[in-house]
Order: structure tokens, then C-alpha cells, then sequence
């Protein structure tokens, strides 16, 4: 990609650069939009003059590979700053150990797990109503941290749904998996 008009880039070249030099190559092209969307809400890119998106303090006199080196350290700088805390599922130049969604929020969502703990439900003949509070207890954990994050990547050019593809592929790089839980017998009724 040709970077001399690197001062005054549209949103998709920026796109098209960041997908050949700095994200994985499995995120996908809405992503990259809302990774863009992050970046303008972290200060790496703004809107120039022309209304395109220019990185910040990116000397026109550098060559091709300065400019690329200065993007790729400026993005491995902000990954370790707490506003930038989901770059790091970003970085695809360079190999990254990632964080486990729990370690991304801040203790609250642990206080809260810990107020509303539930008193256990009587196992016997539960109905279906109980049977989907269980469950419904089972997911809120994991929903608390959807929440959690995806208001976090929120900001004044990263909306919800930027935020929410970001988390997506944040959650689909983790891999995550439940613990297993103990097998328990949810209904006891006898077939006749």
C-alpha cells in the first residue's frame, strides 16, 4: 500500500492498511470499521481538515516502514494503558499473551456476584419457571461482563454495536469455555 498520502486516509483505506499490518487476519471488515471507530475514541486517528481520518503525530517526512513501525508501536503503547485495554486482542504483528475476560473489569462485577448470591432453590419438581432462573443464574456472570466491556469500548465515536463486534471477536479469540459443572437432575417426574 502506497503511504504518501498517508496524512488524509478514508476510513476503508485505513481499513485495508490495518487489515495487512496490524489486526489478525481473521477479523473480519465490519470489526476493522469499529476497531477504527476505538482507535478515533483512544486518539490515534482523527478527522483531518478534509474530513478523512489522519494517525496522530505522523511526520510527513518519514519513510513507508517509519510510518508503519510508529502505528504499530503507537497501538502496542496504547494496549497497555487501561482506555485501551482490548487492543491487545488486536494485535496480529506481533504475538501478545491475552488477558481472560474476568481480568478486562474492574472488581464491582465480583461485589456483585458476591450480593446476589441466591438461596438454593429446592431441587425436587421444579418448574419450568424455576428451570429458566437457573439457568438465567448461571448466565448472569457471563452477561455482567458483556455488559461491562461493551460499555467500557463505548465512547463518542464507538457505538454499541461497534462495541459489541468488538467483544465479539475479543470472546471468540479467548475461546472461552465454562467450567463443567456437576450433573444435577433437574426434574424428577416419572414417564407412565
Amino acid at each position: 500500500m502506497n503511504l504518501s498520502e498517508f496524512e488524509n486516509m478514508d476510513p476503508s483505506s485505513w481499513v485495508k492498511f490495518i487489515k495487512e499490518n496490524v489486526v489478525p487476519d481473521d477479523l473480519c471488515e465490519e470489526a476493522c470499521y469499529s476497531l477504527l471507530h476505538y482507535f478515533e475514541d483512544l486518539g490515534l486517528l482523527a478527522k483531518g481538515e478534509s474530513g478523512d481520518l489522519v494517525w496522530s503525530n505522523l511526520s510527513n517526512e518519514l519513510g513507508c516502514e517509519d510510518k508503519k513501525k510508529i502505528i504499530k508501536d503507537g497501538v502496542l503503547k496504547m494496549s497497555q494503558t487501561e482506555a485501551g485495554f482490548a487492543l491487545s486482542f488486536f494485535i496480529g504483528f506481533e504475538k501478545i499473551e491475552l488477558p481472560s475476560l474476568e481480568s478486562l473489569i474492574k472488581a464491582e462485577v465480583e461485589d456483585n456476584r458476591k450480593k446476589n448470591t441466591n438461596k438454593p432453590e429446592l431441587a425436587s419438581d421444579l418448574s419450568n419457571l424455576q428451570i429458566v432462573k437457573k439457568v438465567g443464574n448461571q448466565l448472569k456472570p457471563f452477561l455482567e461482563v458483556e455488559k461491562k466491556i461493551v460499555d467500557n469500548l463505548q465512547g463518542k465515536h464507538t457505538t454499541k454495536t461497534d462495541a459489541r463486534n468488538l467483544f465479539q471477536y475479543m470472546f471468540g479469540k479467548i475461546n472461552s469455555k465454562a467450567k463443567p459443572k456437576k450433573w444435577e437432575q433437574l426434574s424428577r417426574k416419572r414417564h407412565r
